[in-house]
């Protein structure tokens, strides 16, 4: 389950564009708050805060707004076209039991068999899942063991048991493989091209002894 992670929010009038400008030149964020029929809620954020926060890696905060305290969703930010600056965020309130869709970063831990005994590599294919959940059950992160994976094994979506959540991500999509490295896979193509050769030249001699 997450973490709680706290971020203070302050409540803003409708402001001008330079007004904006200003709250941003200010260290500040401009945003907004919405849950479900409920009237918008236009406020603004630190922007040393927000980044902490996104940096944590997660969707769900608790978001602290006048005194009172929200669940929430980071469900939208926004950049500067040029300078990647964060000009803007979007939260979407949420309750403890809604059931609701997000995507949570994988990780993967250990070492594969493959990677420490024969030298292969550890491609990663997919970087998030999908999920379905109650917002309270949403995990920090999926973990994936590869220690037991060998040469030319992979985990695929259909592989996971996850409780409490639903897989929305499809099932046949892959998360990780173990590889040959690339010169071990050149050497073995390189061998049977050699074979081929040699047979070939083989066949070749053979009518020529038959015409003599």
């Amino acid at each position: 389950m997450m973490k709680e992670i706290v971020l203070e929010a302050k409540k803003r009038e409708i402001l001008t564009k330079g007004e904006t400008n200003k709250l941003r030149r200010d260290g500040k964020v401009p945003g907004i708050y919405y849950f479900h029929k409920e009237k918008p809620i236009p406020l603004y954020v630190d922007k040393k805060d927000l980044i902490k926060v996104i940096h944590k890696k997660t969707h769900m905060i608790t978001l602290k707004l006048d005194n009172k305290t929200h669940k929430a969703l980071i469900r939208e930010l926004q950049h500067h076209p040029i300078t990647d600056e964060i000009i803007h965020v979007d939260f979407m309130g949420v309750t403890a039991k809604e059931i609701i869709e997000v995507e949570v970063p994988i990780h993967v831990v250990g070492t594969s068999i493959g990677v420490k005994e024969f030298g292969g590599i550890l491609e990663q294919h997919l970087w998030s899942l999908k999920i379905k959940c109650e917002a309270d059950m949403i995990p920090d992160a999926i973990e994936i063991d590869v220690t037991q994976l060998n040469l030319g094994d992979a985990i695929y979506v259909r592989d996971l048991k996850l409780e409490n959540l639903q897989i929305l991500t499809p099932q046949d999509v892959a998360i990780v493989s173990i590889v040959k490295p690339t010169g071990a896979a050149e050497a073995e193509v390189g061998v049977v091209e050699e074979e081929v050769t040699e047979e070939s030249a083989e066949e070749e001699k053979e009518p020529d002894k038959e015409e003599k």
